[in-house]
């Protein structure tokens, strides 16, 4: 079994047909994670997709007009209706939820393969405030997408990837894989002495605004990102932090079998001045952990980090730092 924090290390384990349980207190890693254990036929989603009606003039309960052109707009808030009456009325099937995973990882970035004007990766959303700035900086104006287009053509992408092994071993751990939205440190769900390889990653201090990032997405998906952020550790200072990683190691020992294994990534902030596996190295120990080591990786920052202004070896997190523990 393989618990999570992040969408890529679940999916990931249902690729190797492993036993997954993926465990996010966002909503969103569900929404995003679950739809890739159903790979549809893409003729399924291209009937299911033409059976959807998109109305013309609608608009969003937001202003989103910085992002969308108008009738991509009335596209988008067209499919965001449909999606919730599905689900509300119980309709809802594993079509409708690869349409709202794939959907909701279109709604905005930095290529015409985007239903949004140029902007950041689909990782972040940013303010209304700010993509007006980046329109005016870049001298654009949002240009029609075509959703319905857009979302058939990434799906097909996607399952052009997989192959007929990879296919059977999704269903197959699709069957047992468990989605829980559990804090790290109470995860009475998961049954003590059974999980062989945890791999997960903490919110690093209060550095990275998760609510604020998927502002977007919950609009999209009808989640509160407010009420999720309260959710989310966000710690302002060290001990804070530790004082929670120090619950959450407590449950890790108790959910991992014997003889199995935790990989724990984090990575140095405050600018470089202070290394989190430093401090996570003697918090699992203390737990009855041994560490088995720690693997650092430099990096080179990405668009999304210049976009930030942060260039290499000097802002940000410069290194990821995993470190592996046994029981």
């Amino acid at each position: 079994m393989i618990p999570s924090q992040a969408g890529t290390t679940v999916i990931e384990a249902g690729l190797m047909g492993r036993n997954a349980v993926s465990n996010d207190i966002n909503p969103l890693s569900r929404i995003l994670c679950e739809p890739r254990f159903s790979p549809p036929d893409i003729n399924c989603v291209k009937e299911r997709l033409d059976r959807i009606n998109l109305e013309k003039n609608l608009s969003g309960d937001i202003d989103l007009s910085m992002f969308y052109e108008k009738e991509t707009e009335s596209e988008i808030v067209s499919l965001k209706n449909y999606l919730f009456e599905r689900k509300e009325s119980g309709e809802e099937d594993n079509t409708d939820r690869w349409i709202r995973m794939v959907a909701t990882n279109r709604l905005t970035g930095h290529s015409s393969g985007f239903f949004s004007v140029y902007t950041l990766p689909p990782n972040q959303a940013v303010s209304p405030r700010s993509q007006i700035k980046i329109n005016e900086k870049r001298n654009q104006t949002p240009e029609y997408r075509d959703t319905k287009k857009l979302i058939l053509k990434k799906t097909r992408a996607l399952l052009k990837r997989l192959t007929e092994a990879e296919r059977e071993n999704l269903k197959k751990a699709g069957k047992t894989a468990a989605f829980l939205q559990c804090d790290a440190g109470e995860t009475k769900e998961i049954p003590q002495n059974s999980v062989s390889l945890t791999v997960t990653s903490p919110p690093f201090l209060d550095i990275v605004q998760y609510a604020g990032d998927n502002w977007l997405r919950c609009w999209f998906n009808s989640l509160d990102e407010r009420e999720i952020g309260k959710k989310i550790t966000m710690s302002k200072t060290l001990p804070e932090w530790t004082g929670v990683m120090q619950n959450v190691f407590h449950e890790l020992f108790r959910i991992t079998k014997p003889k199995g294994w935790v990989a724990f990534e984090v990575g140095e902030v405050r600018n470089g001045k202070v290394c989190l596996d430093e401090h996570v190295i003697p918090i699992g120990r203390e737990a009855g952990f041994t560490c088995a080591g720690v693997l650092i990786n430099e990096q080179d920052f990405t668009k999304t980090s210049n976009i930030w202004g942060i260039s290499n070896k000097k802002n940000g997190t410069n290194t990821n730092r995993i470190v592996v523990f046994q029981k």
